[in-house]
């Protein structure tokens, strides 16, 4: 009982013979008679059994491919005390922007750092190599190798910014826009025009204007618009056959498309829409830069809304905008909601809204695979669901109804009947409707008084209050900058006269001198000389 049991005892039970004292065994201690006999798996149970690790193998491939591995494996340190959802939001597939949608993240302000400094921030915190090393593995991993966002770890000067804009303003109209963005660090415009626009003296000059690519009305653009993805979509969809403002959104989407393909092949960083009355506001960069403002983004931000200030025009007898307005009803996302909510029927008066128009911002969004536009306010992703961050300073302002004139347009603007029905879909906004309706009321002397009660700001002792609570604020700069790239622009064309050559460009209707434009060699004028010319005339 003592003694170990022999080779052939303990085969027993496996199928070896128990009689054979001395059976055969291979090297590995198996029975030779078993030796060929071993169990084998069916093709089919091994395939079912590979195929769930093979599957999220794949799905980590795409993750990483579309998301970039650095998205995964750290929190920006200059973020992390705040917790996700304080600072990003998603954006829904079908979400128009009509409402207040997205976190915020302090751009611009004081603490973000300027230039690289901005974009590098985020990472800080990868690994323990040096700084120049942990930067440089992150831009090979993210931007040269996996993912296809425009600008990621680049300086702020290196970045490539264009504007789109489906416009009928005037020309001279369209190059104080097209020059003050200049300044402000735009680089490149995707001009769609239309109307008087669209004429050929306004269409040569504003391709001689560098930066500026125009797309006038023709059969070619008709039939790119209708190839275009988003034109079988049913967001957008919803707004075919309707006349008015909703024809205005869809040319505005498919040009927007457009625009998106024209700026992967060019390269572009960033692509923002805005319109010809509206001008971006880099508040809280000390060097008045959009460029700035993007490279202080986490690399991960896909879309950053710049939200909207209305102008207040504070007499009827304003005819240029950009350099006579200078007050503005700032957006609900920047001012303490206490005191929006006590002054809201002081702003709002017998108006049907806080805004005149509309008040849910302008985006600017990270060129890269998948971008689509989502309406005229918006962008979104095919291949993702993109995070979105709003500007705690920055803004757009917005110069709509700040001339007896503009109210004058609205008149002839479409042919609409009158039911509530029908004016619901040839108008998206209120106020829009309102004013439609009124002409029928109203002969113009009346619709002046109107224009005085609804929409411009008399009262001084109503003004003092709300700027000292802050929904309002007074604004310089824009139109110092506006003055300064007019007197520019007319020291080129007066050097072009005074040298023999032929002044490029055009002479608007209401400022000859301002309008004009000269010849390419004054394009490359430094800025100090601009910001120089608006102090000496302002």
């Amino acid at each position: 009982a003592g003694m170990r049991s022999s080779p052939a005892r303990r085969g027993s039970g496996f199928g070896g013979p128990l009689d054979d004292p001395h059976p055969a065994y291979d090297h590995a201690g198996k029975p030779l008679h078993a030796v060929g006999k071993e169990r084998r798996w069916p093709p089919i149970l091994v395939f079912l059994a590979t195929l769930p690790a093979a599957l999220a193998l794949l799905a980590l491939l795409l993750q990483v491919r579309d998301n970039g591995i650095a998205r995964h494996r750290l929190v920006p340190r200059a973020l992390a005390a705040r917790g996700a959802t304080d600072w990003r939001g998603r954006v829904g597939d079908d979400d128009l922007g009509l409402g207040n949608t997205g976190g915020h993240f302090d751009v611009g302000g004081a603490t973000v750092r300027s230039s690289a400094e901005g974009a590098r921030a985020a990472f800080d915190n990868v690994g323990d190599s040096p700084p120049d090393a942990k930067y440089h593995n992150l831009a090979l991993t993210r931007e040269g190798l996996l993912n296809t966002a425009g600008g990621v770890g680049k300086d702020a000067e290196d970045l490539r910014v264009m504007i789109s804009t489906t416009t009928a303003d005037t020309l001279g109209k369209i190059l104080d826009w097209v020059e003050y963005h200049k300044l402000i660090g735009v680089d490149d415009f995707f001009v769609f025009v239309e109307g008087k626009a669209a004429a050929p003296e306004v269409v040569a000059a504003l391709r001689k204007t560098r930066g500026v690519k125009v797309y006038e009305p023709s059969a070619d653009l008709d039939a790119r618009r209708k190839k275009s993805r988003i034109w079988s979509e049913t967001w957008l969809g919803k707004f075919f056959d309707k006349p008015c403002n909703n024809e205005l959104f869809v040319r505005q989407s498919l040009n927007m498309e457009i625009a998106i393909q024209q700026a992967r092949v060019d390269k572009i960083d960033w692509h923002v829409h805005i319109d010809t009355d509206e001008l971006l506001h880099p508040a809280g960069e000390a060097s008045y830069s959009v460029k700035s403002v993007f490279a202080s983004l986490p690399p991960d931000v896909d879309l950053l809304v710049f939200p909207n200030y209305e102008a207040c025009p504070e007499t009827d007898t304003v005819t240029d905008p950009f350099t006579e307005v200078t007050l503005f009803k700032r957006n609900f996302d920047h001012v303490v909601r206490k005191h929006y909510m006590e002054s809201y029927k002081l702003v709002t008066g017998a108006n049907p809204n806080y805004f005149l128009t509309y008040g849910n911002g302008k985006s600017a969004a990270r060129v890269q695979d998948g971008l689509r536009p989502n309406g005229a306010h918006r962008f979104h992703n095919y291949r993702k669901t993109p995070v979105e961050v709003k500007a705690s300073e920055a803004a757009v302002l917005h110069f709509t109804y700040t001339t007896f004139d503009d109210i004058l347009a609205r008149k002839n603007r479409c042919d609409c009947p009158k039911d509530e029905a029908s004016l619901k879909q040839c108008f998206i906004l209120e106020f829009d409707r309102v004013l439609y309706t009124k002409w029928d009321e109203l002969d113009e002397t009346e619709m002046r008084v109107l224009y005085n009660e609804r929409v411009v700001y008399h009262d001084e002792k109503l003004k003092q209050h709300i700027l000292a609570n802050g929904l309002f604020s007074r604004m310089y700069t824009p139109q110092v900058l506006v003055k300064g790239v007019r007197a520019a622009r007319a020291e080129r064309a007066m050097n072009a006269l005074g040298r023999g050559g032929e002044a490029g460009g055009a002479v608007g209707a209401s400022r000859s001198a301002g309008a004009s434009r000269g010849n390419d060699d004054g394009e490359n004028e430094k800025d100090e000389f601009v910001v120089k010319m608006a102090s000496r005339r302002t």
